[in-house]
């Protein structure tokens, strides 16, 4: 089987730290931001947080469209809203929103949308995806539900289970039947098939793990699902790897970032391999991003490639921490650069740039940014930067 997972993508044999050149061949300019949602000012706290955003590719007119979603909090049952740009990111509507008809619990956290590039069994290219966490009011469960909407996000209808779990907090004295499932994030395979990554805590007593990245696969667009394959998971029953984002690179190529709960400052990491369904060792802790002089992230990853920057494009990671986007044009190797962060945050706030969102526009030469960030001590807003994409000479 070939395989490809960086294991040192820092130091040399020898322990001395790599000499790369350049780590970063790119520039951002901020172009405009606007507002994407905005709670009114007696909302739930903290209002509006994790969002995700695509851009239209594979239906027609409809091409170059921004759909947005987010985890909003009410006061009522949760839905996942929808958002529409037709402007590239200069104004938004509410288009619709997904609602739990299943359950009733309520569309609570989590959400990710995927627009299918190809058909996978009758569920057609172009159908927009959308996967979420449905959890009631007592937080007593966890599922992540699978929704599809065929009119380019107007109308949601419910498709699938992909994977159930317990109590929707972290209790370490909770028993594995009852412990919960995280974070649902979807792609393709490369043979045209449907995955979802996601957090697992159901392995704790049983195999030690706290919480453990794992995925699935559906052979037919999301209707059916495969058995859970371990990813990423540490015995001991301490540290938590959480919030897998999985990307495409060249050359046949992916890259997964996660954060690692019970480091100190929950630093991110990042595996890379020619197989999106083999990401190599449970236990390798993964590769750092950071910069050349300690900069780093703190939790709630998201990645993106683009193709400026050097033969090899760059990689792109946001997250809490230092404000900044993380990028490097060497497949991984070597230190990140720090680019300037295109929505101001304060760092105090924990919601504030939780699990923001980064996306290619335009080829890679913009990027759209989802960000919450911070309009008082309890509220967030949903903001959307756009960014210009400059290579260096």
């Amino acid at each position: 089987m070939n395989h490809y997972s960086v294991h040192d993508t820092l130091y040399e044999e020898n322990g001395n730290f790599r000499l790369t050149k350049e780590e970063c061949g790119i520039l951002l300019k901020k172009k405009k931001s606007s507002v994407v949602y905005c709670p009114k000012e007696d909302e739930r706290r903290p209002g509006a947080m994790y969002p995700r955003c695509i851009c239209l590719a594979h239906n027609g007119e409809k091409n170059g469209t921004l759909l947005a979603t987010f985890e909003c909090y009410s006061h009522g049952t949760p839905v996942f809203p929808i958002y529409e740009s037709n402007d590239d990111g200069e104004s938004w509507h509410r288009l619709s929103e997904i609602r739990d008809e299943e359950k009733g619990f309520g569309c609570r956290f989590q959400p990710h949308l995927l627009e299918l590039p190809v058909t996978c069994g009758t569920v057609e290219e172009g159908t927009i995806l959308c996967a979420g966490n449905i959890i009631p009011s007592d937080f007593s469960s966890s599922c992540l539900h699978l929704y599809q909407s065929t009119d380019c996000g107007k109308t949601w209808s419910f498709l699938s289970e992909i994977v159930s779990g317990g109590h929707a907090v972290v209790d370490p004295r909770e028993p594995d039947a009852n412990r919960p499932v995280w974070e649902p994030f979807l792609t393709v395979t490369p043979d045209g098939k449907l995955i979802c990554f996601y957090s697992d805590e159901r392995r704790a007593a049983g195999s030690g793990y706290n919480q453990l990245l794992a995925h699935k696969v559906s052979p037919d667009g999301g209707r059916t699902w495969g058995e859970e394959k371990i990813d990423v998971a540490f015995p001991g029953g301490r540290l938590r790897p959480g919030m897998p984002v999985v990307a495409a690179l060249p050359q046949g190529r992916f890259i997964m970032v996660y954060e690692m709960v019970n480091q100190d400052k929950i630093p991110v990491y990042f595996r890379i391999s020619d197989s999106i369904e083999d990401w190599g060792d449970r236990d390798f802790i993964g590769n750092p991003v950071c910069a050349a002089d300690g900069s780093y992230l703190t939790g709630t990853p998201y990645v993106s490639w683009i193709p400026q920057g050097g033969p090899e494009g760059t990689i792109l990671v946001t997250g809490r921490g230092f404000s900044h986007i993380m990028a490097n044009s060497r497949m991984g190797e070597g230190f990140f650069v720090k680019l300037d962060s295109l929505v101001d945050i304060d760092n105090t706030c924990g919601f504030a740039g939780y699990s923001q969102c980064i996306l290619p526009l335009h080829g890679g030469k913009q990027v759209l940014n989802l960000c919450p960030r911070q309009i008082s001590g309890e509220l967030a807003l949903i903001e959307a930067a756009v960014a210009d994409v400059y290579v260096k000479a």
